[in-house]
């Protein structure tokens, strides 16, 4: 049997290389979609939380989120309570350009699942969840 891994990494890296070419047009790298749509949806999330709700270590965080700035896509300021965590918001360029993201998402999912009929795309998605959670609980098994 094929590992169930295999398929789902194959799968991540061509959605990637979708999204590095869709998000080219707006100045943006395949990864900076889970940034941005994650600030306009949380405004004044912290650095740090991000990267726990992400899924991403903090370094990495930092390096895209430097990027995001220097593009006029964020700002990031210190937060009023704790000045040591960086708090960051969207600007008007990041707000104009999250719903184009969402699209592009959106159409990709629509595309790479229209030979699915409902029942099996409802089917899929509740896998994906036990795999999900499963992963989650282990990882913290493991910290």
């Amino acid at each position: 049997m094929e590992s169930t891994m295999r398929y789902i990494n194959r799968i991540v890296r061509l959605s990637q290389l979708y999204r590095e070419k869709e998000l080219k047009k707006y100045g943006l790298a395949g990864i900076h979609h889970t940034y941005i749509l994650n600030i306009c949806r949380q405004p004044g999330i912290t650095q740090d939380r991000l990267a726990k709700e992400i899924f991403v270590n903090k370094s990495n965080v930092a390096r895209q989120l430097a990027f995001l700035e220097k593009e006029g896509f964020i700002t990031r300021q210190a937060a009023a309570d704790d000045g040591r965590k960086l708090e960051i918001y969207p600007t008007e360029k990041a707000e104009a350009v999250a719903p184009k993201i969402r699209e592009i998402l959106s159409h990709w999912n629509e595309q790479l699942l229209a030979e699915l009929s409902a029942t099996e795309q409802e089917r899929l998605l509740q896998e994906l969840a036990q795999l999900m959670d499963r992963a989650q609980l282990l990882l913290t098994e493991t910290e």
